[in-house]
């Protein structure tokens, strides 16, 4: 999810566990351990492929934050400054100072629950880390949503402003957010449920179904793929029709078979969990990430490196490729939500 919606999780989770004991400080603790695991960007490999499928690899592991928990709050413990700690409640005596276990529990819930958050998005998410298992992406939630973030901002403003009302403000933003999430994967279950007689109707590929949000997760995308194509279809929760149409598109998956064995074809291959498409652009080899953008429109594109005779030549470092927007077909996507009637132009 975006920084905005991991900041105030957290200062929402910092209010509820340390706020009677720090006051206003636990809203921007909290704040800080939130936005924490998302510094790994300030990483770099030197590969593109690299940057992007090792983000949400060992800084949101649940293992890893779980042991820089410990760490932090003894951290806290010793060194917090005294002069925070009740600042500005009726009284500073020395028996309000937070336990080891204030602590431990607002660090771990401020560090775990940002990867959480990030699993509800189709990105991937390696929360088991160093454990080599597929990237958790349940995909319910698009990667800002205000419709989850506002409750929380608003919590957080009341917590900031309202000191009396703080710890009621952190548990309704909090309870108002996760009832959202639940929703969302409500609603995408009821796509998916749609999604897979359409395609069974339609004898189409339904062991490789990838089921995405729009924002605000009322439109939803639905990407089937078998051996040779992949199929875009869209269904809205406004829709009357329980049948989804679904266009058809060559993913050119030989050239990724033929060069499985070089290292950023196979690591995209199973971060995407084959969701993928290829070209062969001027002999070079284009990959797309099937899962984020729409057709004609991803947000991932890389050149992995020059071809000769389908096969890369050459250890080339991958590069990404700027995104090539379609505004027709968005403004149309747009206009899907709320008609049924609308096709996606092409």
């Amino acid at each position: 999810m975006d920084s905005v919606s991991q900041l105030v999780l957290g200062a929402a989770i910092g209010e509820l566990t340390l706020g009677r004991k720090l006051g206003r400080s636990a809203l921007i603790l909290g704040g800080a351990l939130g936005t924490l695991p998302d510094l790994d960007v300030l990483v770099t490999y030197g590969d593109a492929v690299a940057s992007f499928t090792y983000h949400r690899s060992w800084s949101h592991s649940v293992f890893t934050l779980s042991l820089l928990s410990l760490f932090l709050a003894w951290l806290l413990q010793r060194f917090y400054p005294k002069k925070w700690i009740n600042n500005d409640v009726s009284t500073g005596s020395p028996h309000n100072s937070p336990s080891y276990a204030n602590w431990l529990l607002c660090t771990w819930l401020a560090l775990v629950t940002h990867p959480l958050l990030d699993g509800l998005t189709v990105y991937g998410t390696q929360l088991f880390w160093p454990v080599t298992t597929l990237p958790v992406a349940w995909g319910s939630m698009f990667i800002i949503d205000p419709l989850y973030t506002v409750p929380l901002i608003v919590a957080v403003w009341i917590s900031w402003r309202h000191r009396n009302k703080a710890k009621k403000a952190a548990i309704y933003g909090l309870t108002l957010s996760s009832v959202y999430i639940a929703i969302t994967l409500t609603a995408q279950q009821h796509a998916k449920n749609i999604a897979i007689a359409s395609l069974a109707e339609q004898s189409l590929n339904t062991s490789n179904v990838l089921i995405a949000p729009s924002p605000l997760s009322l439109l939803w995308r639905i990407v089937s793929m078998d051996d040779t194509q992949y199929y875009e279809g869209f269904y809205s929760i406004f829709d009357s029709d329980a049948a989804i149409h679904f266009d058809s598109y060559q993913s050119n998956r030989s050239l990724i078979n033929n060069n499985i064995d070089h290292w950023p074809v196979a690591r995209l291959n199973w971060f995407t969990r084959g969701m993928l498409s290829a070209a062969n652009h001027n002999e070079r080899l284009i990959i797309n990430d099937l899962r984020m953008g729409v057709e004609s429109s991803y947000v991932f594109r890389f050149d992995i490196g020059p071809l000769a005779d389908s096969k890369i030549t050459g250890t080339e470092i991958s590069t990404l490729v700027p995104m090539e927007f379609n505004n027709a077909r968005m403004k149309a996507i747009l206009k899907r939500v709320w008609d049924e009637s609308i096709h996606i132009p092409d």
